[in-house]
């Protein structure tokens, strides 16, 4: 049986979790309803990243492959980039060098992919692809066809009514393998060298790289701790997010900001003035607590989450 495999590292979640290393795990359904968990348990699932040989497409590629091997190369990296977690957790700002910005760039495109919703991009994308297919090819004859198959009325109108049922949210979700979606959101994260696609790094090179450091309030996190975001006229998308939040401490979150992006004028507070950083975690809190799949993260000792109102769940993401 394989493992469980954490969505949200352990390296990360130790950075809100108490001297017992637990975190607090909120529903996000539910805010009522929250429990302590150890972070060696917490946000993980059974074989989320494992890839069975038999789904490997060429012989050669099987020979000496380990399903594990995705969960073993992710770990690799993690420990690459936990220095660089550290500096900037414990405060030493000095010290982080390019090299450190680097892999905090890798760590956050990383992130956004691990979980769920990168998954559930990936499966919006396909459906969306057959559904454009077979609507392109398909007729009245056709239509009819189908029905008749399916031992159904087969009318003119029938097959109108049929065809309008397929172009609705009504369309059949098409899920692929696990291995289609490991691999996808990989692709997602550190592009594909066959199509010269650079990843979401390329969204994250050119913005300028911030620190938020609350002076009262803390910070939480939940199981997809990135937060894309932009102003509500404008489509939210990994191209055209104005700002990134990765949350990584009760004390601290990073920020990455379009250089020309005047925050102020969109109804953000202005980092430049030190007491808004409060009001900013407030924000980026809610943000992040919103999108989450099932968990809300806290600290036990803080409570971040005390009158939160959260809106109905956004069910897909746009990958312009």
């Amino acid at each position: 049986m394989s493992p469980r495999h954490h969505t949200v590292p352990q390296l990360y979640l130790r950075n809100f979790a108490d001297t017992s290393e637990q975190v607090v795990l909120v529903s996000r359904d539910e805010l009522s309803l929250a429990h302590r968990s150890a972070i060696n348990r917490a946000i993980a699932e059974v074989g989320f990243y494992r890839i069975e040989t038999e789904a490997l497409a060429g012989e050669e590629d099987k020979i000496g492959f380990d399903p594990e091997d995705v969960e073993t190369a992710l770990s690799k990296l993690e420990s690459a980039m936990s220095p660089t977690i550290h500096k900037l957790v414990e405060g030493r700002f000095a010290a982080v060098d390019k090299n450190d910005w680097y892999r905090l760039i890798q760590f956050t495109a990383l992130q956004t992919v691990r979980g769920h919703r990168s998954r559930n991009d990936v499966i919006a994308l396909i459906t969306q692809s057959v559904r454009t297919r077979v609507l392109d090819d398909l007729d009245e004859e056709k239509a009819c066809a189908s029905l008749e198959r399916q031992g159904k009325p087969s009318t003119a109108a029938d097959a109108a009514a049929f065809v309008e049922d397929l172009a609705s949210s009504r369309f059949p979700r098409i899920v692929p393998p696990q291995a289609v979606l490991v691999q996808e959101s990989l692709k997602m994260a550190f592009g594909d060298t066959e199509t010269d696609d650079c990843g979401l790094a390329q969204h994250l090179v050119g913005k300028k790289i911030e620190v938020i450091v609350p002076k009262n309030a803390t910070v939480l996190t939940s199981d997809e701790p990135v937060c894309w975001w932009s102003p509500e006229d404008v489509p939210v998308g990994y191209a055209t997010a104005r700002v990134v939040w990765l949350p990584l401490s009760p004390r601290l979150i990073v920020q990455f900001r379009d250089p020309t992006f005047d925050m102020a004028a969109h109804g953000l507070p202005d980092l430049r003035v030190g007491e808004t950083h409060d009001e900013l975690v407030a924000f980026v809190n809610r943000a992040v607590a919103s999108q989450a799949e099932r968990w809300i993260v806290h600290h036990p000792d803080d409570a971040p989450i005390v009158d939160m109102v959260l809106p109905k769940r956004a069910r897909s993401f746009e990958t312009s």
